[in-house]
């Protein structure tokens, strides 16, 4: 990684959420040339879409998409510090910029709510890309898959789990190659049992999970 980036997650994994921004036309991470992920766009995810950026020699840049909250955090802060603890400051008509050294982190936290929620996730995780919540495999379609899961138990459940990555590899051919099938399911973003059904293959896949767990009557 990057210096710049990778001092957010030497200095703040763990401690709050780190994101990295991706490509909105394929959902997914931008690369670099050498196939390793494109870093420089790391940042500390924040309420009110807040974002806080490693801007260099020990500054952090923060942006505020709203000019009213932003006005609002930068007076607060003003109001209790006396010295000129934040500088650089930039309002536009819809948003604020401004930075800090990175050793008042822990005093201006309380104004700008670091996420602390997944804090060790890696700013690379698919659980920071969108998801298609809207996507739903209807009741009676889904009743054979419960009963997989109920037969299993809990000591089983991530059988569950390796199943289905087995079976949505099962499907790998010479035009549709295992790169395709997650680059088309991070596009449509959906999960690996969602996009199953997504493409016809529901039926196959509940044989499969059956066989697999022993469960086939």
């Amino acid at each position: 990684m990057t210096n710049i980036s990778n001092y957010l997650v030497t200095h703040y994994k763990g401690s709050y959420r780190i994101k990295c921004e991706y490509d909105k036309s394929t959902n997914q991470f931008q690369r670099k040339l050498d196939g390793t992920f494109e870093d420089i766009d790391c940042y500390i995810d924040c309420y009110n879409n807040i974002r806080i950026f490693y801007y260099g020699k020990s500054i952090l840049e923060v942006y505020i998409p709203s000019r009213i909250r932003g006005c609002n955090i930068i007076k607060a802060i003003e109001n209790e510090f006396n010295d000129n603890i934040i500088f650089n400051v930039v309002e536009t008509d819809s948003e604020v910029l401004f930075h800090f050294k990175t050793k008042h982190m822990d005093e201006l936290k309380k104004y700008l709510r670091p996420k602390t929620s997944g804090s060790n996730i890696s700013p690379f995780s698919s659980r920071n890309l969108p998801k298609n919540k809207n996507y739903k495999i209807p009741d009676k379609e889904l009743i054979s898959y419960k009963d997989i899961v109920e037969k299993i138990g809990r000591k089983r459940i991530l059988d569950i789990s390796h199943g289905t990555n087995n079976f949505l590899k099962s499907l790998v051919t010479k035009s549709n190659t295992w790169e395709d099938i997650k680059a088309d399911m991070a596009l449509k973003g959906l999960s690996g049992r969602n996009y199953i059904h997504s493409i016809g293959k529901w039926d196959e896949y509940i044989n499969y999970l059956k066989e697999m767990c022993g469960t086939c009557e």
